[in-house]
């Protein structure tokens, strides 16, 4: 018999390493005598997707009118079932270059299908009180049922006293009460537990507005590590008392120098997509800062006095014995905001104990960045990422928001970051509740297009007021009104709160933000985008001019459709129908035999739907920049 089961849900694209939370409160809970059982539902969710053979009605609509989005869809699924092993490989190959971040971009667009087709993520601007109603549609789909099957048989397996789900993200809240709603019919005596940041932020409003909730028994708002003793020691009954401010919640005796390092014996590191070997680490619990106002997670920890960063000897032993351990020597610093000056001095605790690691890590662009000196002293200690919050360019609304950062030394901390060889992945924000939001969106572009080699992208997203967040505060609005939601900017929708703006401005700031995925990309993230235009010197590609044969790039579906052949990317969705008197070889070869043929040629390898034949280029290496340190508590993108 197990004490807990521990369950990371869908829908989530964390698949880059093992989500923190499980190994931590494994390690914390083992040490108070409890025997627990991991499982990352959401990882073996998106494996089941990529290999799972489309039923008898998913076909049907795939081959219904032949309309060029159904033929889109029918092409991109026959690609899924032919080849979705192939992406999951790929995508877990960090030799790969190019291929592996077109396979993650590919699993992960396959992921979110499955799931809105499913009903699991939010549709439009949804209400909280129309969650009951995506949940009970969502009963008798494939998803719900999957994975209700997978829990049902490891219920079996270890009989747990306790079933815990960590929710991080806003995109899990619908698939997890809809896993709640099955077990509970299933098995009523199972005693279910939710935590996590999306937990502490929706908890109180969950509770007031989905009768789904009601399946749960015990919230944890604060911190989970004693949370489990505290559960099964008292037993206390279903529906306990959430607290109504976040806040409260962390008022829980917690000390982050008394806990052990994580346990990462459950899982298996080759299982997850990522282009950098590494292994999650905190250093700090809540924000040092913790003044943004869009900010629930620093807003939250600011209010409770809670933030806490670990002794650098400690934290120098933990990271030293899993570099031992686990054989991989980087770091993602999960936290929302690492100090600078703190890390460093880790950095020098972990060189003493003998190890040579690097950090990836998300920060502020504190005043130290200024001085080009510092900047060199992070890269030579190991830090080679951070990713961090830019947002924009204009002084107004960064003081309107009390970001407490200097537009201009922004600019600068962001090239001598460069400079000495840190690869900066910056967020940009657009939904500002000021009257300078237009000339803060330029200023923005100008600032990119400026520095486009010197820059990367880590997340575009509207300003929304998350509860818990000084926004929210401020709404003075019911707390049932219209949600919104990062739709079209983030996986699965990304963050979600109420309006700040009216929807008109909102739908004006999403439709700039949409503009900038196209006119102001950096390098980096250009590299990588086969949809997008390849900045040149200006001269032709001789290989390309030269080409008379060509072949479908990796992960480009080629198939007839009524007659006529098409070329479909199932990883950034955009398609080609192949002219009438141009005929693939059975290899899928092309080969051009006129002028027409050949010009048609070069505009695919140009767009890069074709790659020249000849080689096996499709997994060369290409220009590859390794996943940030994104698995933000706070609830940002991973």
């Amino acid at each position: 018999m197990t004490d807990v089961l521990l369950v990371m849900p869908p829908v989530s694209e964390a698949v880059q390493f093992p989500y923190l939370a499980l190994p931590q409160l494994t390690a914390a809970w083992t040490a108070q005598g409890h025997r627990v059982r991991n499982l990352d539902l959401n990882l073996e969710y998106r494996d089941e997707v990529l290999l799972r053979r489309p039923s008898a009605p998913e076909r049907r609509e795939a081959d219904g009118a032949p309309t060029a989005a159904a033929i889109y869809r029918g092409v991109s699924e026959d690609y899924r079932a032919a080849h979705g092993d192939l992406l999951l490989r790929t995508a877990r190959d960090r030799s790969a270059g190019f291929a592996q971040e077109t396979a993650i971009t590919a699993t992960g667009r396959y992921v979110l299908q499955q799931a809105a087709r499913d009903g699991w993520i939010l549709p439009g601007t949804p209400r909280l009180g129309r969650i009951d109603e995506l949940v009970q549609a969502s009963l008798g789909t494939w998803s719900a049922r999957w994975c209700a099957d997978r829990l049902d048989a490891l219920l079996a397996e270890h009989r747990p006293r306790l079933l815990a789900f960590t929710v991080p993200f806003f995109s899990q809240v619908v698939p997890t009460l809809a896993l709640t709603t099955l077990v509970r019919r299933r098995r009523p005596d199972v005693r279910i537990a939710l935590g996590g940041p999306t937990v502490q932020m929706w908890a109180a409003l969950l509770r007031r507005r989905t009768a789904a909730a009601g399946t749960v028994d015990h919230w944890c708002v604060g911190h989970g590590e004693d949370f489990l003793t505290d559960v099964l020691g008292t037993g206390r009954a279903r529906g306990r008392k959430v607290p109504e401010r976040p806040a409260d919640g962390l008022r829980d005796g917690f000390v982050l120098n008394g806990q052990p390092a994580p346990d990462f014996r459950q899982f298996d590191f080759a299982d997850y997509s990522n282009q950098a070997h590494q292994f999650p680490y905190r250093l700090t619990v809540g924000c040092y800062w913790g003044r943004c106002t869009f900010c629930s997670y620093g807003n939250r920890y600011r209010d409770a006095r809670a933030f806490q960063q670990i002794d650098p000897g400690t934290a120098a032993r933990h990271l030293v014995g899993l570099a031992r351990r686990l054989g991989i020597t980087d770091v993602a610093v999960a936290d929302e905001n690492t100090g600078l000056r703190h890390l460093l001095r880790v950095m020098d605790a972990v060189r003493r104990g003998g190890a040579d690691l690097t950090f990836r890590v998300r920060a502020r662009l504190e005043p130290e960045l200024a001085d080009p000196g510092f900047c060199r002293r992070l890269r030579e200690a190991g830090c080679v990422q951070i990713s961090t919050g830019f947002e924009t360019a204009h002084q107004d609304i960064l003081d309107s928001l009390h970001k407490g950062q200097d537009a201009a030394h922004a600019e600068r901390a962001v090239l001598n970051l460069t400079g000495a060889g840190i690869v900066t992945n910056l967020s940009f924000m657009d939904g500002y509740d000021h009257l300078l939001a237009v000339e803060g969106h330029h200023d923005t572009v100008g600032v990119i297009q400026r520095h486009p080699a010197d820059m990367g992208l880590d997340t575009l997203q509207l300003v929304v007021a998350e509860p818990g967040s000084y926004l929210w505060a401020d709404r003075r609005r019911d707390d049932d009104d219209p949600l919104v939601t990062n739709d079209g900017l983030a996986f699965a929708a990304g963050r979600v709160g109420g309006a700040v703006l009216d929807d008109t401005a909102t739908g004006e700031a999403r439709d700039r933000l949409l503009r900038m995925t196209v006119e102001a990309v950096p390098d980096a993230e250009r590299a990588g985008r086969p949809d997008l235009p390849q900045h040149t010197d200006g001269r032709p590609d001789a290989t390309g001019d030269r080409a008379t044969a060509a072949r479908p790039r990796f992960a480009v579906a080629l198939r007839r459709v009524g007659g006529r052949w098409f070329l479909a990317d199932v990883a950034w969705p955009r398609m080609a129908a192949v002219p009438a008197g141009l005929t693939p070889g059975p290899d899928g070869r092309f080969r051009a035999e006129d002028r027409d043929g050949r010009r048609w040629l070069h505009r695919m390898l140009d767009k890069r739907l074709l790659e020249p034949d000849g080689p096996d280029t499709s997994t060369a290496p290409g220009p590859r920049r390794a996943a940030a340190a994104s698995e933000a508590l706070g609830g940002r993108s991973v």
